[in-house]
């Protein structure tokens, strides 16, 4: 496999189904167990990744928020709250000269201490700044920020957490992609946000050849997300429903092994992580079964690559 880091984007066309959670899961694991470097990026103007890093590592986009975290009891304690003015919105709206490698990389990146973590946090309205935007500015520049920063060859990882809508948002998380990851919950309708999601991923890359030119934007496969470890008999069969899909099987996707396991910690608590989390005798075990079936696949797809 390449030295060169991956950029992988979790997106499904359907909202609820896991993307956030299996965003910074997955980071959060790469980053402490697998000790790599792993960058998240918020790309999602719900902002519920920024949130929940920000809320366990003590974080905030402004003192007025930094004082209330302070002062609330979900932090666990009083605390000096660190506050950042850094944002993806400063690499859309154009803030990022470039020219500075260690100014642009402090107003775009949150380095967390003492780990291998970080993240390009999303801020609060950010679709509501951006609407007057140059669409090719918007939509060209987290890839530029990416590769005129090196990123790839300073982080092992880069995760995107990405909106569940088409539209300028879903293009700069793709763009710079190498890979992506279809969350879906086994529910009724399911498979329509998985369809839909092919037919945009077919567009996007049509429409912008050149920035797959060398390399190819690959589907690692659909992660069941939010599946109790002992699903009823009607969950089971939604899943075979998805499972013996045509939509699948006319797309070439393929199903992960290990399904991320519902835990209600994840809906319960913002600042939450299953890798440090107590007496998670399932959880643990399911997320690093459930990473290292990721690494699986990423390593054999680059394998038939190079081939």
């Amino acid at each position: 496999m390449s030295d060169e880091g991956k950029v992988i984007s979790f997106i499904n066309m359907k909202g609820g189904v896991g993307k956030t959670t299996l965003t910074k899961e997955i980071g959060y694991h790469l980053a402490t167990v697998k000790n790599l470097k792993v960058l998240l990026v918020d790309v999602d103007p719900q902002i519920n990744l920024t949130q929940s890093v920000f809320r366990k590592f003590g974080f905030a986009p402004s003192e007025s928020i930094a004082h209330s975290m302070e002062k609330s009891e979900e932090t666990g304690s009083y605390r000096n709250i660190k506050v950042t003015k850094a944002s993806i919105q400063n690499i859309l709206n154009g803030n990022i000269s470039n020219q500075n490698p260690t100014s642009d990389y402090t107003k775009a990146i949150v380095d967390i201490p003492n780990t291998n973590l970080s993240i390009i946090p999303d801020e609060f309205g950010l679709d509501f700044t951006n609407r007057n935007l140059n669409g090719g500015q918007l939509e060209n520049g987290l890839y530029n920020f990416i590769y005129k920063n090196n990123l790839k060859n300073k982080f092992d990882y880069i995760l995107i957490d990405c909106p569940p809508t088409y539209s300028s948002y879903t293009i700069s998380a793709l763009k710079p992609s190498d890979y992506y990851i279809i969350p879906v919950r086994p529910e009724a309708y399911s498979i329509l946000g998985v369809n839909m999601l092919e037919e945009v991923i077919k567009q996007i890359k049509n429409e912008n050849e050149v920035y797959f030119r060398d390399r190819s934007l690959r589907n690692l496969g659909i992660i069941l997300s939010g599946v109790k470890e002992n699903a009823r008999k009607g969950i089971e069969n939604l899943i075979e429903d998805i499972v013996s899909s045509s939509v699948l099987k006319d797309n070439n996707i393929e199903i992960f092994k290990n399904r991320f396991l519902y835990n209600p910690s994840l809906q319960s608590n913002m600042a939450y992580f299953i890798t440090d989390g107590r007496a998670e005798k399932i959880s643990k075990p399911n997320l690093n079964d459930l990473t290292n079936e990721l690494l699986s696949r990423i390593k054999h797809m680059e394998g038939e690559k190079n081939e």
